[in-house]
């Protein structure tokens, strides 16, 4: 599932070129921001400082061989409040605890757990 339908269609791109270059680089992604625990909670917060409002967070796996597909295990957000700052501290507290299951059961052994953050065009 390698690189398949990594992006939607709301302005992914503009996301990921929002982030300072070294942020960037670390995406799975070239259409969207999908970056490791530690690299997505910082680009959470500079996104979020610059009054960007994350409209949903996912969990994605890359796999040992360097694959990458959504987990089935860590969805993400279902719905995240309107205000950009809230949006953000849900966010990070869902962020965190999906990230701590990780730790404690792997979805898939030897894989790494990353978030693709989605901003709202608005």
């Amino acid at each position: 599932m390698a690189g398949s339908s990594a992006g939607g269609p709301r302005g992914s791109n503009a996301d990921l070129a929002a982030l300072p270059a070294e942020l960037a680089k670390q995406s799975l992604s070239q259409a969207m921001i999908i970056l490791p625990h530690a690299v997505a909670l910082e680009a959470l917060r500079l996104l979020s400082e610059r009054g960007r409002r994350l409209e949903s967070w996912e969990g994605w796996v890359k796999m040992r061989d360097g694959g990458r597909a959504k987990s089935l295990s860590h969805a993400g957000s279902f719905a995240l409040p309107r205000d950009a700052a809230r949006a953000a501290d849900v966010a990070r507290a869902g962020i965190e605890r999906s990230q701590a299951r990780w730790n404690r059961d792997p979805e898939y052994p030897g894989a790494e757990l990353y978030y693709g953050l989605i901003f709202s065009d608005n």
